[in-house]
């Protein structure tokens, strides 16, 4: 997978792009893998290649599933909490493109626009998943 197949950087300048993959490391998990636990420092992006990771809450409760190549998860690291929100475990083996923020941040520094256009849609992919889940939690509700 390459990232600009990813809803967060598609269609980027091509330096900036270029930039950006050799930051990219391309890793795989087992099924059960935590990648992630909530109120750790969050220092990666992650883009699901392959596989299914799920997001949970109080270490147990289950939040959401990232299924979609091109998912992207792990968005804590972008903004200035800098703190998982939540856990991230592999549900099967997954494939996954890890991405140090710090590194992400610097290309970011010196290429402003394009760090402007990419949390504009992240802020875009935060609200499409956030209406997903008030749906599920809305529908749990009326049963």
């Amino acid at each position: 997978m390459h990232i600009t197949e990813s809803d967060l950087f598609y269609n980027l300048d091509l330096n900036v792009m270029s930039d950006i993959a050799d930051i990219c490391l391309e890793e795989q998990y087992p099924s059960g893998k935590i990648l992630f636990k909530e109120g750790e420092d969050a220092k990666n992006l992650y883009i699901l290649e392959e596989g299914i990771t799920d997001l949970l809450i109080d270490e147990d409760t289950f939040i959401y599933s990232i299924t979609e190549r091109s998912d992207i998860f792990g968005w804590s690291s972008l903004i200035e909490s800098g703190k998982y929100t939540a856990t991230a475990v592999c549900k099967t083996d997954v494939k996954v493109l890890k991405i140090p923020t710090r590194s992400l941040h610097r290309i970011f520094d010196k290429n402003p626009e394009f760090g402007n256009v990419v949390f504009r849609r992240l802020a875009g992919i935060f609200n499409r998943r956030l209406t997903k889940t008030y749906r599920k939690f809305l529908s749990a509700l009326k049963k």
